[in-house]
């Protein structure tokens, strides 16, 4: 199975734009707020300001859940508003509340900051309903950390970064294909967030923690990125993981919805996954 027209179409769009990993810091922080300017926006949705960030949720019909979502960005960009438009088509095909939650940035707040700020994000969703996090790239990673050390109900995840060593074996399988990230730029970040902790921490790297430390999960990643052996490894320590591989995709392809259909099916499939186990968890 190869890509569609319109994936193979944005790829060669992005592999021709300058990469924004090679910007200075405010540059990327501006380009980082334009992720989803290609992303269409979505119907039927309400968003409103949160506590912790933004809430996203269906404008009609009731909830079934609750998801704790975390914006990517290397730890040092990035904004509840870099992923309304991905919160809200989740929230729609999940019949969710999506929090997106604000989190301190490295440099100038490194590790613990993101962490904590998390799990404080986590700790004030009601416990009505089953709650969920969901994040993409390194907010998947700080997902998967947090999800290690809270009771949520399961994780969703879009290409997570969850090995700040940058050891996995697709960061030199993939790197002549990936568009995006690079193993020097991704180590660059790590500096900056782990900022001397050890980075085989599992709270920093949670391909690290112990089998079954992670709940349910359903992860995505591209089959053309270098974070796809991140995702493997995170779902190999899941209680009941499963992981979809984009053929042709590249990083956090599903926060694109309406640019190419894989995003579109990426987005459905996570919100049956979250749909369905808010059922089974709602009836235990």
């Amino acid at each position: 199975m190869t890509a569609s027209p319109e994936a193979i179409a944005f790829w060669a769009a992005m592999a021709s734009a300058p990469q924004q990993v090679s910007l200075p810091i405010p540059q990327r922080r501006e380009a980082g707020e334009h992720a989803e300017d290609a992303t269409a926006e979505p119907i039927g949705v309400t968003t409103r300001a949160h506590p912790f960030g933004l809430s996203v949720r269906p404008a009609e019909g009731e909830i079934h859940a609750r998801v704790l979502y975390l914006f990517g960005g290397g730890y040092m960009l990035g904004s509840p508003a870099s992923r309304r438009k991905t919160a809200g088509h989740l929230a729609r095909a999940a019949s969710a509340e999506v929090v997106v939650a604000a989190y301190r940035l490295a440099p100038e707040n490194p590790f613990p900051a993101a962490f904590e700020d998390a799990r404080a994000a986590f700790a004030s969703l009601p416990t009505d309903l089953p709650r969920f996090i969901a994040g993409d790239s390194s907010g998947g990673g700080l997902a998967a950390a947090t999800a290690a050390e809270v009771d949520a109900d399961g994780l969703v995840l879009f290409s997570p970064w969850g090995d700040l060593t940058c050891s996995g074996d697709t960061m030199a399988s993939n790197a002549a294909v990936d568009i995006e990230c690079t193993r020097d730029s991704l180590l660059e970040m790590a500096g900056w967030y782990a900022a001397g902790t050890e980075p085989h921490d599992p709270r920093l790297s949670p391909v690290f923690s112990p089998p079954d430390a992670l709940p349910p999960l359903l992860a995505f990643a591209g089959s053309d990125e270098i974070l796809l052996d991140d995702a493997r490894r995170l779902v190999a320590r899941s209680t009941d993981g499963e992981l979809v591989v984009g053929e042709g995709m590249q990083h956090v392809w599903p926060i694109w919805f309406g640019v190419f259909p894989e995003a579109g099916q990426a987005i459905a499939t996570s919100g049956t996954w979250i749909r369905t186990r808010s059922t089974a968890t709602a009836g235990a």
